[in-house]
């Protein structure tokens, strides 16, 4: 029996439900201990968790683009010791996977860095091609480090120097860890690594795994070669084979189960999901138009009756008018819905049918964005393409719209200006999570707590943003408090915050938001400012329309708040401000920051910052932080750094919502290159006030008419 091509594809999916690449037993996508040539797209966030009776690890890992793949990962044995019997060895670092697809004869090749960063005992590189096929996967590669510590052959990069031929024990680079070993990348003896991914028929994506272990477990795999309690028993190698059955858990979740060095059962789970797109499926806007009956003419009939059924969705006019020509200019906002373009499509969609209804002639729809009593930016778009009786593209519609900068306060001297009462108050209460991660004790502190947010508008301009959270339930308590610092404790004074507070107040912060003219932004914020500080300052911010570069200047004078975040405050206080640079590239989705002045610590120096931001919300971005405190003064790391991410809350939602979750992780808790962590950031509040940024959304209006 022969197939067609599109048949057998149908059949081969049918046969193998599931051939998606799966997480190794360190985070990294690959088969058991080895890595391959694949990673998962952009947008995907998993943890792994693996346990077996001579380790345990975790990992975070991240994909902020279809090519690269970055980890942070938690290694620790049972049996090595850090200071003597009882003080468990515990090591951490950060992880590193290119790729390129189709690199040769259609195989992919993958470049990686495995713990490129600290005391180096567990690091390793490779370079690998991964052959996909439709039933099943082939890896071959090259591995150094520990990759090479067990059986090995001369490095083949040695033919282009000689300086490929040694690996340093200990980099030169290393000061008090954390800095990146780039003395030891890919040098030194080399070693294969490799296997087979065979895929299960009709196993619902099952998968069997066959890999070469190339690691010496006794005086390799982190132990450098030194005696610190190791279990050489346990570490003992019988087969250089490893084996493992793969099981998918769902769609967002699998479990590894694994044979390895010949006399070890292995446990991995992963789990997490694709952000790069919503994880339930949007329910519908209302198509029911309903008439307000409120308006002495047509065309405050219809202006009336617009704002009536916008506001059914979340969405509130500012102002609006109808010129001569028929172009209807209306001023909008919403806090659920984080789209202009969703925004504009359900502004037009309303108008165009609002119009029709009370005998109005519209020639075109131009929705203006505001926030902070501040116009960002406009979309206007002919009105034909709202109107469903007129068969029109969906492409063309995108073509021919005009994306224009904001015009500060225009919309203010539109005729329909409907009346709106002030003070407001917006509140929310829900559990939240809050968290201490990277103690080097302990991988997570956590708890749950009564969160209540609240905003208080006494004008389009100024409001008062609180939260005030009650303690559920949190092992705090478990964590010692042992600053261990010689400079100011700026931070590491966070265990005293997190175990003395059980009824305490985050942020009460006192924001006025101002536009000195086109394109210049202004903000003044006064009050308990974050977790540990209080005090006043400014920000402003030059954000030219069609540029991808801004600049802003922030300087605040802070008083450190008192252990049980009420309204009382210790002795520290200091000045702290940065000038900021920004950089926005559209086609990748990078934001770059470079921020340069002085630290709570009173350091000075310099941050860099580089996030991505996807079309879903979702953005991941990593970071580090020079200053003028030397890497014996700063302590172990050597220097700030960390990464984090930020979740659109209505990711999990059949419906629009704003907010976000914030995760931010740092390998430890020091005081140099801390910067103040208050919140509603311009960048932040202004989003949506450049070309590129407006312009990117187009995606979402072809999934609304879709």
């Amino acid at each position: 029996m022969t197939y067609s091509g599109f048949g057998l594809a149908s059949y081969l999916d049918y046969i193998y439900t599931d051939r998606a690449p799966s997480y190794n037993s360190f985070g990294t996508i690959g088969l058991i201990q080895t890595p391959t040539a694949q990673i998962k797209k952009a947008g995907n966030l998993y943890f792994t968790l693996t346990n077996n009776d001579f380790y345990r690890f975790g990992a975070l890992t991240i994909n902020p683009f279809d090519w690269l793949e970055a980890s942070y990962f938690y290694y620790r044995p049972r049996d090595i010791w850090w200071s003597g019997p009882g003080t468990n060895y515990l090591d951490k670092g950060f992880s590193v996977k290119f790729l390129k697809k189709d690199f040769l004869l259609g195989s992919n090749i993958a470049i990686g860095l495995d713990d490129f960063a600290g005391t180096g005992w567990f690091a390793r590189e490779y370079m690998i091609l991964t052959k996909e096929t439709d039933y099943f996967n082939a890896s071959l590669g090259i591995g150094w480090g520990a990759y090479a510590e067990e059986s090995s052959f001369k490095n083949p990069l040695s033919v282009i120097s000689e300086n490929f031929t040694d690996r340093v024990n200990v980099s030169r680079n290393y000061k008090l860890g954390g800095a990146p070993a780039y003395d030891s990348w890919f040098r030194g003896p080399a070693s294969f690594i490799g296997g087979l991914e065979f895929f299960i028929p009709k196993g619902r994506g099952s998968k069997i795994k066959i890999e070469f272990d190339p690691f010496d477990y006794q005086l390799g795999f982190s132990t450098n070669g030194t005696i610190f309690g190791q279990d050489f028993e346990k570490r003992s190698k019988k087969s250089n084979i490893n084996y493992a059955l793969q099981i998918p858990l769902g769609n967002a979740a699998s479990l590894q189960l694994s044979f390895i060095k010949g006399n070890t059962m292995n446990i991995s789970i992963s789990f997490g999901g694709d952000f790069s797109k919503s994880i339930v499926k949007k329910k519908g806007f209302s198509n029911k138009i309903t008439s307000s009956n409120i308006g002495n003419n047509k065309k405050m009939e219809f202006y009336e009756d617009l704002l009536f059924n916008l506001k059914k969705e979340e969405i509130f006019i500012q102002s609006a008018e109808i010129d001569e020509d028929g172009a209807l200019r209306a001023a909008i906002s919403s806090s659920k819905i984080r789209s202009p373009i969703i925004k504009h499509s359900l502004t037009g969609k309303y108008a165009t049918e609002i119009a029709i209804n009370k005998g109005l002639k519209i020639n075109s729809v131009e929705s203006v964005f505001i926030n902070v009593g501040t116009e960002l930016s406009s979309i206007k778009t002919d009105s034909k393409y709202f109107n469903e009786n007129i068969p029109s593209s969906i492409e063309e519609a995108i073509t021919t719209s005009e994306i224009f900068s904001g015009k500060k306060t225009q919309y203010q001297r539109h005729e329909f200006r409907p009346i709106v009462k002030f003070p407001s108050f917006f509140y929310g209460i829900t559990p939240a999570l809050v968290n201490h991660i990277g103690d080097p004790s302990q991988f997570y502190y956590g708890g749950i707590v009564l969160r209540m947010d609240s905003e208080l508008q006494l004008s389009r301009r100024l409001q008062i943003n609180s939260q005030i959270n009650l303690n559920m339930f949190n092992n705090f308590d478990e964590k010692s408090n042992n600053p261990d610092s010689d400079l100011p404790h700026v931070r590491t004074d966070i265990v005293q915050y997190l175990q003395n507070s059980e009824f305490y107040i985050p942020k009460l912060q006192l924001d006025f938001f101002n536009s000195i003219s086109k394109n210049l932004f202004t903000k003044f914020s006064a009050g308990l400012l974050e977790d540990m500080y209080g005090g006043f300052g400014f920000e402003i911010l030059y954000k030219p329309f069609y540029s991808d570069l801004s600049i802003g200047i922030e300087a605040y004078k802070v008083k450190k708040r008192g252990f049980k975040r009420d309204f009382k405050f210790l002795d520290y206080e200091t000045t702290t401000g940065h000038l900021n640079l920004n950089y926005h590239h559209p086609d990748s989705k990078i934001l770059a920051t470079l921020s340069l002045g002085t630290y709570l610590a009173g350091d000075n120096g310099y941050t860099f910052d580089i996030s991505r931001r996807l079309d879903s919300g979702f953005r991941a971005g990593v970071f580090f932080t020079r200053t003028n405190v030397s890497a014996e003064l700063f302590g172990e790391g050597s220097f700030d750094k960390g990464f984090y991410f930020q979740i659109p809350i209505d990711l999990f939602l059949n419906d629009y919502r704003g907010g976000y979750m914030n995760f931010r992780l740092t390998p430890l808790t020091r005081d140099g290159g801390q910067k103040l962590q208050q919140g509603n950031d311009l960048i932040g509040i202004i989003h949506d006030s450049s070309y590129d940024e407006v312009n990117r959304d187009w995606p979402a209006f072809i999934q609304f008419w879709e």
